[in-house]
């Protein structure tokens, strides 16, 4: 357990019906431990095998640390590959079975692409490589992103605009317990 304030996310179910095979899903956080909880109930709750790309090394601490523990994981971390090994490794396993994976973050994404010109196009087509194979592989793909809402469009902290597409089900966690599903 990460700590002895066990949370309770008042709308966890409503997580839970739009958890499905082929589904591609945002969430959107304001708070890293509230995600972290958050996945931990997931992943707890979850028969796949779980495939977790931590790109902003929080969740990796706690898994390495032993302070949190999931069965059936597969943990890949840019302090171990690059993406460009990572990204093949995931797409071999989804053709041998579906998977729970978990992309964290965009944020952590775009810190690991930096230095590239181009990193907006390439976070995007990676984006999109990972729904489009989750939709063959009937498995569960959860993006999450420390973003925040301006007009009608999600940003992040280093101002870019999160493309949005309508196959992709968003959620934001917030205050530390509740989830809304955004339609």
């Amino acid at each position: 357990m990460l700590d002895k304030n066990h949370a309770t996310f008042e709308n966890f179910q409503l997580l839970e019906e739009r958890l499905i095979p082929s589904s591609s899903n945002l969430f959107f956080y304001e708070n890293a431990f509230s995600k972290i909880k958050l996945i931990q109930k997931i992943t707890s709750e979850q028969t796949l095998p779980v495939l977790y790309v931590d790109l902003d090394f929080l969740f990796s601490g706690y898994v390495k640390s032993k302070l949190l523990t999931i069965s059936n994981l597969t943990l890949f971390t840019t302090l171990d590959s690059k993406i460009k090994e990572i990204l093949p490794k995931i797409f071999t396993k989804l053709t041998i079975e579906p998977h729970l994976v978990i992309f964290d973050s965009i944020n952590g994404l775009y810190n690991t692409l930096s230095n590239d010109a181009d990193s907006g196009r390439l976070v995007n087509a990676i984006l999109m490589l990972l729904v489009r194979n989750i939709s063959f592989s009937k498995s569960i793909l959860i993006i999450s992103a420390l973003a925040g809402k301006k007009e009608n469009d999600w940003i992040l902290p280093n101002g870019r605009q999160i493309l949005e597409n309508q196959e992709i089900k968003k959620f934001t966690i917030s205050d530390r317990s509740k989830i809304i599903f955004e339609k």
